[in-house]
């Protein structure tokens, strides 16, 4: 599994554009093969900063989202709406653990 985090901070005048612009570009996302979901969040201490997380089955799913004229063409229509770069990072994942199993592991007995 892939994960990718995005932070992006917005121009407070372009919030209506951006939700508009990040809906869209996740519902678009969410059918191309290889996602596995997409979650929009906004950060509730930084008015204006959203992370996006994406889960791909796999990393050549990743670059062939990279790959779509779709991101091309968000990544362009971005340029006028961040307040800054977005930070991006990818996390190629081994192993996944519910909070149980990972409790368990810990040695902390679950309710």
């Amino acid at each position: 599994m892939v994960i990718q985090l995005v932070h992006v901070s917005i121009r407070p005048e372009q919030r209506d554009r951006w939700l508009a612009l990040v809906r869209a570009n996740a519902a678009r996302t969410r059918a191309e093969d290889g996602c596995e979901g997409f979650r929009i969040g906004e950060d509730l201490e930084t008015a204006n900063s959203f992370v996006l997380v994406e889960r791909w089955a796999s990393m050549e799913a990743q670059y062939g989202h990279f790959r779509t004229p779709e991101f091309g063409q968000l990544m362009g229509d971005l340029g006028d709406i961040v307040a800054a770069p977005p930070e991006v990072t990818i996390h190629e994942v081994a192993t996944t653990l519910t909070l149980a199993e990972a409790l368990v592991g810990a040695g902390v007995p679950p309710d």
